[in-house]
């Protein structure tokens, strides 16, 4: 069992200092600075290539992504492009890897001889240093997604093309990852070009008809919260869940832990990933990331966040914050949207209202109606309803032929 080799390889080592660029961790336990498991030993105990890159942003904090350059799987040689994988809220790069190798999506570009990075926003559990902060003051965690898209997601871009040499990549990204990506192309437009396709998993943009009972039970409470690590230190509750999940006895323990990070796990969810999705999972965040969106639910805008009227006219010289400039969105192809009527946090209400305001897209329509947000990562069935047609609008970009 994936979980119990990874267990395995869990070695003490001590926090190395930083230095930024290509880390030569190559998965094993003994070699990577976190004491639990991650991302790169998944990667690793599957057999496949896999490097860790630390990456500084403009404001300061340290990021790493994880890449896996190659597969033994790919036959071709030359150039193989870069793809950027972007989680959502309470993700982490793990999140992409938990179905494995079958059916997870790096793992399928990788064999389809693509160049894989996977981010880490700042917060997650890889993420947490910055120049000057340390991740146990309050004061490290006062941002919000709009500074991981007007900060995180260029830094990243602009180093995987600096390393590839290539002049743009691929996006692909689920629920918050694609609200960073709309924040980047519409605030820094220059970066359109270098979107070769974005791929956006149920975009969390506009919130105004999302009908999850979190936010409905929750909302007040967490608008309530200062801003500060809205989960704290989970990492030895994960730990001991992923030993206890193990036990088919206590699955349904374990599916009622994990709704403390998500919605109800759907009847089509890989219930085999459970214990390995509690052991990476939740992915660390700020109080102000829930709480934008929930600002965008009330207000049923896609705008910055809204700082009270004081604050904002100092900010953005009116009372509310203004509207993302969507109009600027215009990568290097259609932007490709995937939805479900089954999730409860995107409505297809939203998802209209957000095609009405870019330029050129395309729609794919999941037909399961349980199809819920985490499906997108969890799913029996990612790997045919929502991997593969990734991929092959990806294909087509770089003109490559089917294999099959």
């Amino acid at each position: 069992m994936l979980l119990m080799k990874l267990l395995d390889l869990l070695l003490i080592c001590d926090k190395p200092k930083v230095t930024f660029g290509f880390q030569n961790f190559t998965g094993h336990g003994d070699d990577y600075r976190l004491k639990m498991i991650t991302g790169v030993k998944i990667i690793d105990t599957y057999g496949y290539p896999v490097e860790t890159h630390t990456v500084r942003t403009g404001d300061g904090y340290i990021l790493d992504m994880f890449r896996i350059p190659s597969s033994h799987n790919c036959k071709e040689d030359g150039i193989k492009p870069p793809v950027l994988l972007q989680h959502g809220l309470v993700g982490l790069a793990d999140s992409f890897l938990m179905t494995g190798p079958k059916s997870g999506l790096p793992f399928m570009l990788a064999d389809r001889c693509y160049d894989v990075w996977l981010s880490n926003n700042r917060g997650v559990r890889y993420s947490q240093r910055h120049i000057n902060l340390k991740a146990s003051h309050d004061v490290f965690w006062h941002f919000s997604w709009h500074e991981m898209g007007m900060e995180d997601l260029p830094a990243m871009i602009n180093y995987i093309l600096s390393a590839t040499k290539e002049e743009a990549l691929h996006f692909v990204g689920h629920s918050q990852g694609c609200t960073t990506l709309m924040v980047l192309l519409s605030m820094k437009p220059e970066y359109n070009r270098l979107i070769k396709t974005a791929n956006l998993m149920a975009p969390a943009v506009f919130m105004k008809h999302a009908r999850s009972k979190l936010i409905k039970t929750f909302g007040k409470i967490i608008m309530s919260l200062k801003d500060e690590s809205f989960f704290g230190p989970l990492g030895i509750i994960n730990f001991v869940l992923s030993i206890f999940c193990a036990n088919s006895k206590l699955r349904d323990f374990c599916v009622s832990m994990f709704l403390l990070a998500s919605e109800i796990p759907s009847t089509i969810m890989n219930m085999t990933a459970i214990p390995l999705i509690l052991a990476t999972h939740p992915g660390a965040v700020s109080t102000r990331q829930p709480k934008h969106f929930l600002q965008l639910w009330k207000s049923g805008k896609f705008r910055p966040y809204d700082f009270g009227v004081k604050h904002n006219k100092k900010l953005y010289n009116q009372s509310k914050p203004p509207d993302y400039p969507l109009e600027n969105v215009r990568p290097l192809s259609p932007i490709q949207i995937y939805h479900s009527h089954g999730d409860p946090l995107v409505s297809r209400k939203d998802i209209h209202t957000l095609i009405s305001k870019l330029d050129k897209v395309t729609f794919h329509h999941v037909a399961y109606k349980k199809w819920s947000h985490t499906d997108y990562l969890f799913s029996n069935l990612i790997g045919k309803v929502i991997n593969e047609p990734i991929i092959k609008v990806i294909d087509l970009f770089e003109n490559k032929t089917n294999p099959e």
